[in-house]
């Protein structure tokens, strides 16, 4: 249903209501809500490292999200990210896990054709450890275009 939403939403031209809709309905396919953190679909961590990142106040004025902040765990050694998750052996298996979730690196150059016209050319680079165990044969990405 959700799904079904999103698309109706996508062809009616309505971006911030598809939005929330594609959100709803990847929950619903990963089984955990979207602020809820990406480290839920790796079933080899143990609760506790979810419970110690998802109780992590973030101020909405920083604008993180739970994806954002999962990956800004990249930055630290293993060691703190141990202790930030009350994980302390583990800081290296969750930063390996971080590099299996999805992400690209998206450059845009847009060229005027005409009043009216744009175009748009688009390189898309992953920047994540492929794993056919999590991502299976393809990984999908939604792009899109509003003008607003």
């Amino acid at each position: 249903v959700a799904r079904a939403l999103f698309e109706m939403c996508l062809k009616n031209g309505h971006a911030s209501a598809a939005l929330k809709f594609l959100r709803l309905a990847k929950s619903c396919d990963h089984r955990f809500w979207w602020f809820q953190s990406p480290l839920r679909a790796f079933d080899d961590l143990k609760k506790n490292v979810f419970v110690a990142l998802e109780n992590e106040k973030v101020s909405s004025e920083e604008g993180y999200t739970t994806f954002e902040k999962t990956v800004s765990l990249l930055d630290l050694v293993p060691e703190e990210v141990g202790q930030m998750c009350h994980c302390f052996r583990d800081g290296a298996l969750i930063q390996k896990k971080i590099r299996l979730l999805p992400r690209v690196k998206c450059t845009c150059t847009v060229h005027p054709i005409t009043k009216n016209t744009l175009r748009f050319s688009i390189e898309l680079e992953p920047i994540f450890n492929w794993s056919a165990r999590y991502h299976g044969g393809a990984e999908g990405f939604w792009l899109w275009v509003e003008d607003s």
